[in-house]
């Protein structure tokens, strides 16, 4: 049994006759006639009924297609996937994303993305603080998206978004601490996210106040929310949380909303093939 046997045999079902077929196929009948009889003989089985004026599947021939069905879309993928190399482009793709910038309308783009370009795989990395820059820096991974820069000659810099960062704390603890002037935080521990780089920083912090650093974005959000401490968080993620006055805005001297600004990155001196580009000119697209 060869994949050409199993085409025509295909292209017979679908065409609905061994003319059609040969026609699709641009090859003559008596060939295609030729290929399934031999497919048949293989298989010591008749696949098609020929006593009527086009020919019907038999029992046999019904349940070979069923199961042989998923042969052809395996090698049509495969015929797809092919063509992408013979493209250049990319198997696939580093993208490290900074937490705070994670949008819905972001992952969206990545999920449409995907779908478009199969069969380049995107290898998304969900990072904290300078991470995201390190590992374009290191070729990592090939884009960027964050708040931090700390080598700006390395890298070519796009304007992406502006994340709103909000100091807030569950209003239990606000009101069990009685929190009314900057010095009143200073008991109360600060969660923030810890930088694995010695040349990383951090920002809002609050001098000679209580760290409770930590690795993860999620989980200083839940930190926060369970009134074990208070902290920063992009705004887009508390709206319900403000508005069911579960939290409250904390607003000192030093201590207040900021904007910081998020940019897409990517190493000058890096090439980008050809799904990558596309990619990074959408994400330039997208900016919102």
């Amino acid at each position: 049994m060869t994949f050409e046997q199993l085409l025509v045999f295909h292209k017979i079902v679908q065409a609905g006759s061994f003319k059609a077929a040969a026609n699709e196929l641009h090859k003559t009948q008596p060939a295609i006639s030729f290929s399934i009889k031999k497919l048949e003989e293989e298989m010591e089985v008749e696949l098609f009924d020929r006593s009527s004026y086009r020919p019907t599947l038999t029992s046999h021939g019904k349940a070979f297609y069923e199961r042989s069905h998923k042969i052809m879309q395996g090698m049509s993928e495969l015929e797809s996937m092919s063509k992408s190399f013979q493209q250049k482009e990319e198997p696939e793709i580093g993208i490290s994303v900074d937490g705070i910038c994670m949008h819905p309308g972001l992952l969206r783009l990545f999920k449409t993305f995907g779908e478009q370009h199969p069969f380049t795989k995107l290898n998304m990395n969900l990072d904290i603080l300078s991470e995201a820059e390190r590992k374009v820096l290191d070729r990592e991974t090939q884009i960027g998206i964050t708040h931090f820069l700390s080598d700006r000659l390395s890298v070519e810099i796009v304007p992406f978004a502006t994340v709103t960062m909000v100091p807030v704390m569950n209003r239990e603890l606000y009101l069990e601490r009685k929190v009314k002037h900057q010095k009143d935080l200073l008991e109360i521990d600060q969660v923030v996210i810890g930088d694995k780089n010695p040349k990383g920083s951090s920002f809002g912090l609050l001098d000679n106040g209580k760290k409770w650093r930590l690795l993860d974005n999620n989980f200083k959000r839940e930190i926060i929310m369970a009134g074990l401490g208070w902290g920063h968080l992009p705004q887009e993620t508390i709206l319900q949380e403000l508005k069911e006055k579960k939290i409250v805005i904390l607003d000192f001297e030093d201590i207040h909303p900021r904007k910081l600004d998020i940019n897409l990155i990517r190493l000058k001196k890096q090439h980008l093939g050809p799904i990558a580009k596309k990619l990074w000119e959408e994400l330039i697209s997208f900016q919102h």
